[in-house]
């Protein structure tokens, strides 16, 4: 018996601390990325249907002008953008090639990223 209770005893105890581990990292804020350093992502930006979109990539597989909102989805790869503050969209129109800085991506369906930053790019 005493046997039984020298084995069960540390076992227990590694059980219940790494059980436990997890509970102490939820009251911990997720990351934020500060919009310093290399952007995130880079694509094309398109506002549709009041959304914003991120399509990944350097061109639309399709431009979907009369395509609605799902259809368009399924046949380009992007994500919903979500940022702190919308006025940042204000600056840049639907088709410009764009950086963008996420803390979070959300792998839902459809996929959002919550971002802190988004700037045009630039080209020369």
């Amino acid at each position: 018996m005493k046997r039984f209770m020298k084995f069960l005893l540390p076992v227990g105890l590694f059980l219940l601390v790494t059980g436990c581990e997890e509970m102490i990292h939820e009251g911990q804020p997720e990351f934020e990325h500060d919009g310093e350093g290399p952007p995130t992502m880079v694509g094309i930006y398109i506002q549709k249907e009041e959304h914003n979109i991120l399509i990944e990539g350097e061109e639309l597989k399709e431009e979907g002008k009369t395509l609605s909102l799902n259809e368009f989805m399924s046949k380009n790869d992007g994500y919903f953008l979500r940022l702190n503050d919308d006025s940042d969209f204000k600056g840049i129109k639907s088709g410009t090639k764009v950086k963008v800085w996420c803390g979070k991506i959300l792998e839902s369906s459809p996929p959002y990223a919550v971002c802190q930053k988004i700037e045009a790019v630039v080209e020369d």
